[in-house]
């Protein structure tokens, strides 16, 4: 087992990669930019799995528990690390098929105040964004720059930097 230093890792996250539309499902959050779910850890250090429940945690909350995944599930999944200021961000690259209504499932899904704590308002929407867009240079590098890719649909919309780096070192490393 490689020894870690987990006292690196700010936080950790997922990106959802649906291999029936051959898009990434990203979530619209509290920066009002699209982005891979993700938080700042949530268990304490001494906790060997400490990032992958954080993934795991955020994976469920920012999805309003439409997709979920166990542990084992993360662990086997390929990810990227994103340093930062001093500190790392793991972003676990999750594969999966979404259902295909899993955008008006989001829209449908009713919260109640009273059992669900303040992480589950974070994000307000979910949209697919088509992977072939990020896979050409010249577009990675337009959407690099501006900050805006296309959903499935055509819609252009804001990405948040988190997601674009994420996606910019998987593509590096063939994680799709």
């Amino acid at each position: 087992m490689v020894s870690t230093d987990l006292n690196k890792y700010r936080g950790s996250g997922v990106l959802i990669v649906d291999m029936k539309r051959s898009s990434v499902l990203l979530v619209y959050d509290y920066t009002k930019n699209y982005n891979c779910c993700g938080g700042n850890m949530k268990y304490n250090y001494d906790d060997p799995q400490c990032i992958e429940k954080t993934a795991k945690d955020e994976l469920y909350e920012e999805t309003r528990t439409l997709i979920s995944c166990d542990i084992d599930q993360i662990m086997t999944c390929p990810f990227v690390d994103l340093d930062h200021k001093n500190s790392i961000f793991r972003c676990y690259i999750f594969k999966t098929e979404c259902p295909s209504d899993i955008c008006q499932q989001f829209d449908n899904v009713k919260l109640d105040e009273n059992t669900m704590d303040a992480d589950y308002y974070e994000t307000t929407a979910v949209a697919f964004f088509p992977l072939n867009q990020f896979k050409h240079q010249k577009s990675l590098l337009s959407i690099d720059k501006n900050c805006e890719a296309k959903q499935i649909d055509g819609t252009l919309s804001p990405l948040n930097q988190r997601v674009i780096s994420v996606i910019k070192a998987a593509i590096k490393e063939n994680l799709f």
